[in-house]
């Protein structure tokens, strides 16, 4: 179970890795491409209908496509988010009574229902959606292009740092926890059960708390001593159109809007 559960770790660690680059590719312009970012995100995870999470699906193949940017780090990434939704999904098809099939466990007969198997299926394909079109513009922009179109943007300069921080802590703090998580297996020495043992490894967390805290505040120490102002970077400007392609993707933004507010 422990070496399970290292390897997805290390695995979710690697992932987070791969966003963290520098794009020199000019595609869309930061702030413009940001702007659509969030907005179809939000229309593809609060979609009720198939079609508009479909259409930003499409347009994210489409997008890292035309923009010849690392398009199997990016599938690599889908197929676990494909993966995930699928699986925490599962339980959607058993919640409405139904005569598709049924699946007995132990003294428990569940149903499985065409309602409820709707919902797994429109639930997959928000969440797989609304990650695809995020991380194609992580990709396309790089990470400092995100940094730049959020500051473009006029977000807060104390939650841009903290973005830009994440993508570098997130990993640190997993593989902290991969090496906490193996140095307490190694410790077990006595056959355990699975009870005794997932109490063991969940021990973890307490500490792992403590040990982000800890690199937390170093960080603030470190950043505050070498900062010359106290307050965060000022915002920085929106920069209104590149070429073609910003207007392209605004209209493209602007329809898939349309056809949300229509399909509700």
């Amino acid at each position: 179970m422990g070496s399970l559960i290292n390897s997805f770790l290390e695995g979710l660690a690697e992932t987070i890795n791969t966003l963290n680059y520098e794009s020199n590719s000019k595609f869309f312009n930061p702030s413009i491409a940001m702007l659509s970012t969030l907005i179809l995100t939000g229309l593809a995870s609060f979609s009720l209908d198939f079609k508009p999470p479909l259409i930003i699906l499409f347009l994210s193949f489409l997008l890292m496509f035309l923009a010849r940017s690392r398009i199997y780090s990016w599938l690599k990434i889908i197929a676990i988010t494909t993966l995930w939704a699928t699986t925490v999904s599962i339980p959607l098809i058993f919640t409405f009574p139904g005569g598709l099939a049924s699946v007995t466990l132990g003294l428990v007969e569940l149903g499985i229902s065409l309602e409820g198997l709707y919902l797994m299926i429109m639930f997959t394909i928000r969440v797989v959606a609304a990650a695809s079109i995020f991380t194609a513009f992580i990709f396309i922009l790089g990470w400092r292009g995100v940094i730049d179109g959020l500051r473009g943007l006029k977000v807060p300069g104390s939650i841009v740092s903290l973005i830009s921080l994440s993508i570098i802590y997130i990993p640190f703090l997993i593989r902290e926890m991969v090496r906490m998580l193996s140095a307490r297996e190694v410790r077990i020495v006595r056959k355990t059960g699975f009870r005794e043992l997932w109490y063991v490894l969940a021990s973890v967390v307490g500490d792992l708390i403590l040990r982000s805290y800890e690199h937390a505040w170093r960080l603030e120490k470190a950043i505050k001593a070498r900062s010359l102002k106290p307050n965060p970077p000022p915002a920085g400007k929106f920069r209104v159109g590149l070429w073609i392609n910003d207007l392209t993707l605004l209209i493209l933004t602007l329809c898939i809007t349309m056809l949300w507010f229509l399909s509700r």
